[in-house]
This record gives structure tokens, sequence and C-alpha cells, in this order.
């Protein structure tokens, strides 16, 4: 347990000590090394835990049992000797017995802070350890060392309630890990061949047997299937799977023989992302343990201070005796240590964001859980986040001499190779018709406005009604625009298609989430003040949408770049945001937003890097869940500071006083420690629980 409470640890507990020689990282036990061959900087890249200490997350496989156990062990060890000299004491067994048994207790449950104090005189540092073994050394020189040996002790099983503390938060990490398998089946021209996974280059063929793990990210390419993707979005419901969708490493094929075309490393894999982003939460600092931090070495140097000038004050103003004034003065330092203080917020955001984990919630750090609790105003984008986003098309309204099949197949040539949700419309229109688009030439886009192309000999342009005017001759605009008021005044949405200067306009319909309503109001319940929306979308579909999930305000007709601005504005009216998007055309939005959550983003590079937290079950639950679990987390933050100040200052008053014998300071001291730790580890309970 090698500088478990030093002071200078970031929120997560990370030690910024920076050794002369650091020592390479290792390996975390559960993961052998054919499965860390996999992905190598993921795997082996350093961890700090709140040891202080580098990579104690990963060790290697020969010591890993031992060393993970270890504080369990001393602690263990040395509580056993402690009660032989307690019993001994009270049966007159033979005093040089008893006081060997006391001596060898405190020397045994000196080892988790004997390193770590070294490191901290080495570099000229006052820590939690050397307040803890000078205040247990004191107390053997004044004639106290069962006492000293106590102190130790509860120090010591503290610190290996710590580390089940952060076991349990990493447990989820490590189970992801083993999900993915060591190697695949690659169908190439030989025949099928088993391949380890970092062998296999992308555009190969793999093989998922019924009841294997999909290895790599990929897209089908024969069979069905349905495959439960509980691993990476916490939805326990199977999604069935056909050509053309996409599968993701470490996800289980349930009934069905699929064949899936490898689109991304297993270095690459959303799961390998996922494992990444949620090891680097661990380095996101709260404010909070960002000012505990800042006044640390201070405070530290400070309860020393302290202890020496209330035994002199002790002595020489209020007649206590020498020995009696140094044990009130030890028992000051003693309970003065912030041990509690300093576990308060990192475990407690630790157990959080493993909570999240398992529930498919994607939280970067501590520091995003924090900013969620506290702002009072939420942003959700329309389409796809309050909205399915799974529009239909309606109806094409054409143009002068255009016929609405050929309409359709030279729209769908242009929207065949977009992920936007009304190209998506377009080409399910052309299925359910049974016509096929034709071939496209000189493709080009033009972000938040449309799309260019030519095909079949014919001039195409497809986007936004406002931005279609240069695209159209002028004798069709008038007519033009009244037609999509028309469509606008049905509270649908409209996009403008121009065939060599002719337009014609798609009218589409979308629907609300199932769960849109409850979410919002939810979030109403628990203290969000204002709910807005953002949207591209024109201002009479925007308002509909807005009429009937009841939102403050919304603001329509918006280019991403507007969203931005909207956001902002909305920021220095009403005070910190969230942002919920679903994750790939709102990535400049939950980037500028104080905590940015893409919703339905399984897969979505652009939503892992931009977002603060993902949901990756497609669920606007999640919304609520992680909001309520971020309030919980601050109360929790809130209870443990309020419970290890409370109990400084009070056991320091009493110490002081001399109204508390020095056992009882210790046991109270080191109690706190106990007991905030496992309010904590309250936090876990929440994901089971659907808490």
């Amino acid at each position: 347990m090698a500088g478990r409470h030093t002071l200078d640890h970031d929120a997560f507990g990370h030690s910024h000590a920076h050794p002369a020689a650091p020592e390479p990282p290792r390996p975390h036990p559960s993961i052998s090394p054919a499965r860390r061959a996999l992905n190598p900087v993921l795997f082996d890249s350093p961890v700090i835990d709140m040891d202080g200490d580098r990579a104690s997350v990963f060790l290697t496989p020969a010591s890993a049992v031992i060393e993970r156990r270890m504080p369990l062990i001393i602690a263990f060890s040395a509580g056993v000797l402690l009660a032989v000299s307690f019993i001994g004491s009270r049966f007159a067994l033979p005093r040089p017995l008893v006081h060997l048994t006391t001596m060898l207790a405190f020397a045994v449950a000196a080892i988790p802070a004997l390193s770590s104090v070294w490191e901290s005189l080495r570099r000229l540092r006052i820590d939690i350890d050397v307040l803890m073994l000078l205040g247990a050394g004191l107390a053997a020189v004044i004639g106290s060392p069962f006492e000293g040996a106590l102190l130790l002790f509860l120090f010591a099983l503290s610190g290996a309630l710590e580390e089940f503390a952060l076991d349990r938060t990493q447990s989820a990490i490590v189970t992801l890990h083993n999900l993915v398998p060591l190697d695949a089946i690659v169908l190439r021209d030989s025949g099928p061949v088993r391949v380890p996974l970092n062998r296999i280059a992308l555009g190969e063929r793999v093989l998922v047997r019924p009841g294997d793990r999909v290895p790599l990210d990929g897209a089908v390419v024969e069979g069905a299937s349905s495959v439960n993707e509980a691993a990476i979005t916490g939805e326990s419901v199977p999604r069935d799977k056909n050509i053309g969708d996409d599968v993701y490493a470490g996800t289980s094929n349930l009934n069905g023989r699929l064949v899936v075309r490898v689109t991304k490393s297993s270095r690459d894999t959303t799961l390998a992302r996922i494992l990444t982003l949620v090891t680097e939460a661990r380095h996101q600092r709260a404010a909070v343990q960002r000012l505990i931090d800042r006044i640390g070495p201070v405070y530290s140097t400070s309860v020393i201070g302290v202890s020496i000038v209330a035994g002199v004050v002790l002595h020489l103003l209020f007649a206590v005796s020498g020995q009696e004034s140094i044990r009130r003065a030890i028992a000051v330092l003693i309970v003065g240590s912030p041990c509690a203080l300093i576990i308060a917020t990192p475990v407690a955001y630790l157990a959080a964001i493993g909570a999240a984990a398992r529930r498919g919630v994607l939280v970067k750090g501590g520091v995003y859980l924090e900013a969620l609790a506290r702002a009072r105003v939420v942003v959700f984008d329309k389409t796809g986040t309050l909205t399915t986003g799974r529009v239909r098309l309606v109806e094409v309204i054409c143009g002068d001499g255009l016929d609405e099949r050929e309409v359709l197949r030279l729209a769908g040539a242009v929207e065949s190779s977009s992920s936007h949700p009304l190209a998506a419309a377009v080409m399910q229109a052309l299925n359910d018709r049974k016509l096929e688009p034709y071939p496209v030439q000189d493709l080009q886009y033009v972000p938040g406005e449309g799309a260019s192309a030519r095909s079949n000999g014919r001039r195409l342009w497809i986007g936004k009604p406002k931005s279609a005017a240069d695209h159209i001759a002028p004798a069709h605009l008038p007519r033009f625009r009244d037609r999509v008021d028309q469509v606008y005044r049905g509270g649908r949405a409209a996009s403008a298609f121009v065939v060599d200067g002719v337009p014609a306009v798609l009218a589409f319909e979308d629907t609300l989430r199932d769960n849109a309503r409850e979410t919002i109001q939810r979030l109403r319940d628990a203290g969000v003040r204002r709910v807005a929306m953002l949207t591209g979308d024109h201002e009479s579909v925007a308002s509909a949408i807005a009429a009937q999930l009841s939102v403050d305000e919304f603001h329509a007709d918006l280019l991403p770049d507007a969203k931005v601005k909207a956001a902002e504005a909305l920021r220095r009216k009403h005070g910190a945001i969230i942002m919920v998007g679903d994750g790939v055309n709102d990535a400049p939005t939950l980037a500028a937003a104080d905590v940015g959550i893409a919703i339905g983003s399984i897969g979505a590079d652009v939503a892992l890097e931009a977002a603060d937290i993902v949901l990756m079950n497609n669920n606007l639950d999640g919304v609520a869940w992680v909001h309520r679990q971020a309030q919980r987390t601050a109360r929790i933050v809130r209870q443990n500071l309020t419970l290890a100040i409370g109990v400084i200052v009070v056991l320091a008053c009493f110490a002081a006083a001399g109204q508390i014998p020095l056992p009882i300071a210790v046991i109270g001291h080191e109690g706190s420690t106990v007991l905030v730790a496992l309010n904590a580890l309250r936090l876990l309970r929440s994901s089971a629980a659907g808490n």
C-alpha cells in the first residue's frame, strides 16, 4: 500500500511524482500475454492507481495474486498479533511475550507505509503516511506501543478496503478485456484458417459461428442471426443482424452463422476505444479533489505544527504534565491526518464510473459527473435524439416535367452513400417501390448545405430548401417556395431536390421517441430548470415537436456552427449546459457544451471523441439515469467530506482536551476512513439495481 494516502494525487489517486527510473508497465493478472498481444498499446499502457505507484492494476501473472492480496494479508497478520497481545495482557501471560507480539504487530502493520515514507522524505515531502508513521512511532516512544500498533493496523485495514473498492470498480473493465477471443476463423481462398486477431487484415472475412463472440468490428456479408450487444451497450435485448448490418467485437452471436468483413483492427475496435477511454477517465480530476491537491502539502505540514504547538501550550499554560501533553499532541496529530478526506472524492467517482460502464454508459471522468450534477439547463438535438431519426418519405412533389419514379431514382443516386436520416428514408422509399438508384458521378458534399452530383446525364443537387436558390432556375423559385411552405405548415420536414434547375420537394415525417416526454419530465423532477431544443429543421417542424414535448424554447434552421453559437448563448444566459445529441452531426456542439452526452453512438468514432458521456445503447432513458447517478455521486461525495471533516474537528478538540484516550482517537479516525470507503461503494449498486 505504498503511498496510499499521498496528498499529491489527482482525483483518482494518480501520483504526480516523477521517479528517476520509471518502471515498465505490468500486465493485469486476468489478461494473458496472448490477449495483451492483440492490443499492446491498450493492455500494456501504464495505469496509476490510488497507491500512487505505476501500473499496480496491471501486474505480472507470477506475482499478481500475492501482490494484490498483500494489503489484506498484512492487515490480517497485524490484527492477529494485536489480538494475541490484547488477550495476553488481560490473562497475565508473560510480559516479554506480550511485548514481543505487540512489537511484531507494530512492525507488520508499518510495512504498507514504510516504502512510501522513504520516497516522501527523500523528496522532502510530508504526506499522510509520514503523519501516520510519525504518530505511531511517538506513541511507542512514550510507552504506548499497543496504541501505535493499533493505529497502523487500522491504517493498513482501511488501505485494504480501498484496494477492494478499486478492484470492484475495475472489474467491469477487466471483464470487457476478456470478452474478445484471441483468434478468429478467417475465410481465405485456401480455406478456413484460424488466425490471431492482430494478424487479420482489414477487408478479410471472418466466420462467426452460433455461440461465438464477434472477434473484430465489421459488417455482415453473409448470413443472419441475433447478436447480444450487452457487453457494449448494456442492453439485454438481442439485436437482429442481416447482410449490411454492423457488428462489434466482444458481442455474442446467438443463433445463426455469420460471415463478417473486418472494418477495424484489434487496436481500433469500438470495444478497444471504450476500454481506453474508461481507463483514461481515471485521470480526470474533479474540482473538489483538485482543491485538496492544492492545499494538501500545506495541510500536512500544518497538522504537525499544530500538534507541536498544542503540546507546548498544554504543558506551559494549562499545567498538563509533560508526558500527558505529548500524548494529547500525538492524538491531535493522528486525528488531524486527512485519511478519510483524501479518499472521499476519488473512490466515489471511480465507483460511479464503474457502475455506469456496466449499464452501457461511458463516462470519461469524474469531472463530467461533477459538472452534470451541477448543471440546470439541458439542450437536446431533435433528429435522432428526441425523435427516432427513422424518418419516412411520405410525399414527392414534382416540378414541371419531372416524374416521381425518375426523381426517386435520381435522388437515390446522390443519397446512396450518405448516412443522413433523410438519405436513409429516400433509400427505403426506393426499396419499398422496388426501384434501383441510377449510378452517380462527380458526387460532392457541402456540410450542412447539401450535395451535388451528375447522374444519367443530368445535373443534380439535394439539400436544405433555404440553400437551394442558387441551384434553381429563377422561373421555378416562387412555386417551389410555396410548396416548401405547404410541407412545413403540415409539420413535416422538407428537402429540395433539383434536376437541371427544376426543383422537386421531398416531404418527410419523423416520430418522437417513446420515452422522450418521460425523460424530459424526469430531468425536470431532478431539478433541471430549463429544457431547450436545437435543430436544423424548419421552424414549423421544430415548433410542432417542441409543443408535443413542452420544451421551454427551441431554435430552428441551424447549421452546425449556428448550433454551437446557440448553445453558447444559452450558457451565457442560463449558466452551465448539458448538450444531448446523436454524436455525429452534433459533434461540435457536444464538444462546446459543459457536458456533452452522445446517444445511440455505438461504433461512432466522432461521438467517442467529441462527447464527455456516451450512451452506447441508443436509449434516451440513459440521459435521466446518468443525471441521477451524477447527483447521487455528488451527494455521497458531500456526505464523505462532511463525515471526514466532522470527525477531524470533533476528535481534535476532544483529543486536545484530554477527553478521549489515544486508542479511541485512533479507532475514531481510521474508522471514518473505512466508513467513507464503504459509503462510496454504494454507488456500485446503482447499475445492478437500476437506480
